[in-house]
């Protein structure tokens, strides 16, 4: 008998359907039946991962033009995928789908604001004589060291004049920015946000009024520029430098005492967030391969 010219018919390559995959090999079929779920499921890491983008988007999103971060950044790299990255290391908040779509965000301490070359300003919360809370810089005013005085700053002019007479500040140059920023924490119906208001001042000569500060007070302490009305624990400041000249800005965190985040930290915010995205794997939860089975 003729040996059959058909011995080596049979199926080449892979054929894929309904999450099966044929394939030969060795001269013999095999099956293989896919574990992926049409449900696109994420593992706990990669949730946890997500989590910390979708915050770090929504505080990208608190700032408005023309307040965005000042980041330094070179080649392709953005000011944005550069805060992305400076704040990377926050602590993972955990929020809910409803809540990240309310575009949800957390003040917390830490938080880069800006990045670059120039000297940082140095702040910190004091304490005045009567009680009150103000944020202390390390900017000196060159007015008397021993106490405290309200500032009357309305114009780029006063500025600096206060600040750079004389070259008491030997880091500021004129024609740089300083700007200052506050963030309050807000919460409404269960989704907090962040608002952040900024003023922004030129050290020049300029004498015509800034709207932008209303609201802002400033003081001289010990003899360095501090900022007051800074008693509610639910708001964080900043400020940063920017030269005119190096075109670079300071590198600068928000300082807070606002807590509200720590509830978002905890196991329970895990449970709750990841239950309402309803694609997450239980931690531990692990889906066998499935082996392989041999058709004769």
């Amino acid at each position: 008998m003729a040996e059959s010219k058909n011995k080596n018919m049979g199926f080449h390559g892979r054929i894929r359907g309904l999450g099966v995959t044929f394939y030969q090999r060795g001269g013999r079929t095999y099956a293989r039946v896919s574990t992926r779920s049409s449900s696109n499921k994420q593992s706990l890491g990669q949730f946890k991962v997500r989590e910390r983008m979708r915050h770090s988007i929504a505080l990208w999103k608190s700032f408005y033009t023309p307040y965005e971060p000042l980041m330094e950044t070179t080649g392709t790299t953005t000011a944005y995928n550069a805060f992305l990255r400076a704040n990377s290391a926050l602590q993972t908040v955990y929020l809910t789908k409803q809540q990240a779509r309310q575009g949800a965000a957390l003040l917390m301490p830490g938080m880069v604001v800006s990045e670059g070359r120039l000297p940082k300003v140095e702040y910190d919360f004091a304490q005045l004589a009567g009680g009150e809370r103000v944020v202390l810089t390390n900017l000196l005013t060159g007015i008397d060291e021993a106490g405290t005085q309200e500032l009357t700053i309305g114009c780029n002019d006063d500025l600096y004049k206060l600040l750079c007479t004389n070259h008491r500040n030997p880091q500021l140059m004129p024609g740089d920015s300083v700007r200052f920023y506050r963030f309050e924490q807000m919460l409404h119906n269960d989704c907090p946000t962040v608002k952040m208001t900024c003023c922004e001042m030129t050290l020049d000569s300029d004498p015509r009024q800034i709207p932008g500060l209303r609201g802002w007070q400033f003081l001289s302490h010990e003899g360095r520029l501090a900022i007051g009305d800074a008693d509610n624990e639910s708001t964080g400041w900043a400020v940063v430098l920017f030269g005119e000249k190096e075109q670079s800005a300071s590198t600068q965190q928000v300082l807070t005492t606002s807590q509200l985040y720590r509830l978002y930290i905890t196991d329970e915010a895990l449970a709750d967030a990841a239950e309402s995205y309803g694609n997450v794997e239980k931690p531990g939860l692990l889906t066998p391969d499935i082996p392989e089975r041999r058709h004769e």
